[in-house]
């Protein structure tokens, strides 16, 4: 680790710190009437904050798992809602957040709905211009990519050379007494907010103790293959569309297939929890590097 460069970067960022992670997905057949082939489709965020105390909070989230609806718009009315109370530092894991919110600027731009400006123009505080784009621009309040921040501070062999979240995370709460002491208690949904889950222990150990993936401790979404088997078949580190396989694969069972509102909701409640742990993974990545720069 790199602690110099790490300590200079936590000293720019402003609490609360807002950790966010988005679910999405783009198919040749549109899910909705109107809509382009393969274009960018966000139907899921979770939102974590970390305040200047070191409480950790999941503050919200939002998901649509209605067949036939385009569900960008409300997506970012929702997002809006949950960031615009201060101006803390947004952080996001790899440039996807970016790149997906910067689609649906073009979206709303070539759209008929009543507060699009309004929408846009908030969109461009917090992203970058990408590289394609006819306008350039950076939000005064532009995300911060953590991914970024591996990438130039930490390296673990454990790792294997991977920079997705799901390697890095383990890695990180293997080498942190202070993540191994705080969620080896079942306090995550009791003393730690959570809409998902209740008195969960995130820290469990291995035969030959090593501490568990919490990605290994969700329930499957569908029978017979974890989260973790299906992400493999969408990862690519270099342009960071990573780790979403098995949410892609979900939400397209729920717009294609018909079934009953108890599978439904059964697919709703794993896809919320899968979003939640990400952003809590990032949580415990930055609480990993503050003890460390102490």
């Amino acid at each position: 680790m790199d602690k110099e460069g790490l300590q200079a970067e936590l000293a720019k960022w402003k609490f609360p710190l807002h950790f966010i992670d988005f679910e999405t997905s783009a198919v040749a057949i549109p899910f909705s009437k109107g809509r382009r082939p393969y274009e960018q489709i966000a139907f899921q965020f979770s939102h974590h904050i970390v305040q200047q105390d070191d409480t950790v909070i999941h503050a919200g989230e939002w998901i649509s798992n209605e067949a036939g609806q385009f569900p960008n718009f409300d997506f970012v009315r929702y997002l809006k809602k949950e960031l615009e109370k201060d101006d803390g530092t947004i952080f996001r894991y790899a440039a996807h957040e970016n790149s997906i919110l910067s689609a649906i600027y073009w979206q709303l731009k070539a759209s008929n709905e009543a507060d699009r400006e309004a929408l846009c123009e908030w969109i461009k505080t917090i992203t970058k211009s990408t590289g394609s784009s006819a306008e350039k621009w950076e939000g005064k309040r532009n995300m911060v990519d953590l991914l970024e921040m591996v990438k130039k501070y930490y390296y673990h062999p454990m790792t294997e050379g991977s920079n997705s979240i799901k390697q890095i995370l383990p890695a990180v709460l293997n080498e942190s007494e202070y993540l191994k002491n705080k969620y080896s208690k079942p306090v995550y949904g009791l003393e730690l907010k959570s809409k998902n889950f209740s008195e969960q222990q995130w820290i469990q150990f291995t035969s030959d103790k090593k501490v568990k993936n919490p990605y290994e401790l969700l329930p499957n979404v569908f029978e017979g293959r974890t989260f973790e088997e299906l992400d493999q078949f969408v990862v690519d580190d270099e342009i960071g569309i990573a780790d979403g396989g098995a949410a892609m694969m979900a939400y397209a069972k729920m717009q294609f297939t018909e079934m009953s509102d108890e599978e439904r909701k059964a697919i709703t409640k794993a896809l919320l929890r899968y979003c939640e742990l990400d952003t809590l993974a990032m949580v415990m990545i930055y609480e990993a590097w503050r003890e460390w720069c102490k």
